[in-house]
């Protein structure tokens, strides 16, 4: 049975499938292994060079389907070949920052450790691997989906076939890895708020519909007829949670610059999938579209449909998780000011709700809120923002199309490349 003892065990997967699919990524590292890992991403890169050079004269879209799929999915081809190249090069630039921020978590968990807080090492280590299991199943269907319509079995020899599919969907995975690394810190995060959350409900004496200083005045008399005894592991439980609330200030601001930290090494990975995402999911939409209103076989409709479902679940599903989980974290961290504020009573110290007034004020000057490189929040909202700017340009982009005239399709995708940077800027 698997059990890990410290952090670094816990994220053990994490740190081999980044280094295997080439992005780098090794916490705490020694000189050698850092050597180590740069040399192996270049490889990764050089390799995937010369392996796009030999498919290219092979890839050809134009002979399987019609225009407007066409240029569509060599748009999604060259754009991912592009992501890739940024994702290894950030990779090794984020190695440097995931270090200052590792060093942060582990002193946060060893805040955690004297605190008394379970740790869930061996919960962290499952996610991980089931997160890894799934994608691998979704990657397998989705290169099973795509098969035919990239490769032609009668011209091709199997290793040039083999090279396209690994050109076409290595920057799948690269993508997938990438997401489900920035969620890890994201949903750690979650759970280490939750658990301070919990630690401070404890320190609540009442229900909401007693307050804390009515039960006070209730149990006046009570008080009165208690033995010193009584009085002293009162005062003694008053500094107990004093001493708690100053713990769980620090931690809760130490966790924060932590997540912060992580959230500025992905910063660049996530702005450019936010970005290619809106775009995609738009043109695909709109193309699809165009493609059910034309006078074609079914099978090539069906076909040519199947793929870009595939491709638009691929891009909605990271535009809805990343900001989902986001936002579920976003939300744990500031739930915490409501706790504190239902401990600020009367019948308390000033000491204690001296504390509580300057966690208070921490929690307003050091909110948890997750950006794209500073250009837009990642939350609930952004999820509203990019469907009603999705439907608004799909139905400009219907009105004016004319989807009776076998127009170039080019013109959708500059029609939407030229409206994505005013409308992530503007959909918060």
């Amino acid at each position: 049975m698997i059990q890990p003892k410290t952090l670094y065990e816990a994220i053990t997967p994490l740190i081999v499938v980044n280094f295997i699919i080439g992005m780098g990524y090794l916490p705490s590292s020694t000189t050698l292994r850092k050597v180590i890992g740069v040399s192996y991403s270049i490889l990764c890169l050089i390799i995937f060079g010369v392996l796009i050079k030999v498919s290219m004269s092979y890839v050809d879209y134009d002979e399987r389907m019609n225009s407007f799929s066409s240029k569509t999915f060599q748009a999604i081809f060259y754009t991912n070949i592009a992501m890739t190249l940024c994702l290894i090069l950030t990779g090794i630039w984020r190695i440097k920052i995931m270090q200052v921020a590792y060093v942060r978590i582990t002193m946060c968990e060893k805040a955690f450790e004297q605190m008394e807080l379970s740790k869930n090492y061996r919960n962290m280590y499952l996610y991980q691997v089931y997160a890894f299991v799934l994608v691998i199943l979704i990657f397998t269907i989705f290169t099973v989906l795509n098969y035919n319509l990239m490769v032609e079995q009668d011209k091709m020899p199997f290793y040039i076939r083999f090279i396209i599919m690994l050109v076409a969907h290595y920057p799948i995975a690269l993508l997938y890895v990438a997401d489900i690394s920035f969620l890890h810190w994201v949903r750690y995060s979650k759970i280490r708020f939750q658990q301070l959350n919990g630690l401070l409900q404890r320190m609540l004496t009442t229900t909401p519909d007693s307050p804390q200083h009515k039960r006070v005045l209730k149990m006046k008399d009570e008080w009165n007829k208690t033995f010193v005894s009584s009085a002293q592991q009162k005062e003694h439980r008053t500094k107990d949670n004093t001493d708690t609330m100053r713990a769980v200030k620090q931690v809760h601001l130490e966790l924060i610059k932590c997540i912060r930290t992580a959230n500025e090494a992905y910063g660049i990975q996530i702005l450019l999938s936010m970005t290619v995402s809106f775009v995609f999911i738009t043109t695909l939409l709109y193309n699809a579209y165009k493609i059910y209103w034309m006078d074609m076989p079914k099978s090539e409709m069906q076909q040519e449909m199947i793929s870009f479902a595939c491709w638009t679940l691929f891009y909605a599903s990271k535009v809805f998780i990343i900001n989902h989980m986001c936002a579920l974290a976003s939300l744990e961290a500031a739930n915490t000011g409501d706790i504190i504020c239902e401990l600020y009573e009367p019948s308390t110290t000033k000491e204690f709700r001296a504390e509580i007034r300057d966690f208070t004020l921490q929690l307003i000057q050091n909110p948890l809120v997750f950006t794209a490189c500073g250009f837009f929040t990642l939350d609930h909202t952004f999820i509203h923002g990019v469907i009603g700017s999705i439907t608004t340009y799909l139905v400009i982009l219907i009105q004016v199309g004319d989807i009776t005239i076998d127009a170039s399709n080019s013109t959708a995708l500059a029609n939407g490349t030229n409206v994505t940077i005013t409308t992530l800027s503007n959909i918060l």
